[in-house]
């Protein structure tokens, strides 16, 4: 499995696995929404599998009094078949928010393939779950 920011090249493969799980999004106001916030805030992260996309995750880095600096995965879909990969997607994503110097790791809002097992660092926080690195 290889991890990787997505080129804009990749984009086109990133929205159409997005749209799996934001089914009234457009291709233009995805690539509108990209172009507007990265690299400053939202990542397109890939999980590659023999070259093909098996796990998009949409990331951002935030700031609050609360939880200090953290990762938040906006956006998390697995393509068909490829489910049990999410699990390795996590766990990258935790190595990509020590880098980043993130103290916890949040996920909310919407995913696609994600199972409860795949949390099991994790504890409900809000309308979603939080990880402490």
């Amino acid at each position: 499995m290889q991890f990787r920011e997505l080129s804009s090249g990749e984009l086109e493969e990133g929205y159409r696995l997005l749209v799996t799980l934001r089914i009234d999004l457009t291709e233009d106001d995805f690539l509108t929404y990209i172009a507007a916030q990265h690299p400053q805030t939202y990542r397109p992260i890939g999980a590659y599998q023999r070259g093909e996309l098996a796990v998009y995750a949409g990331v951002s880095i935030h700031e609050n009094l609360e939880l200090g600096r953290y990762l938040l995965i906006d956006d998390l879909a697995a393509a068909e078949n490829n489910h049990h990969h999410i699990r390795e997607m996590i766990d990258y994503l935790a190595d990509y928010a020590k880098i980043h110097k993130c103290r916890f790791v949040l996920l909310w809002g919407k995913q696609r393939g994600l199972q409860l097992e795949d949390l099991k660092e994790f504890r409900p926080k809000r309308d979603g779950f939080i990880k402490i690195l």
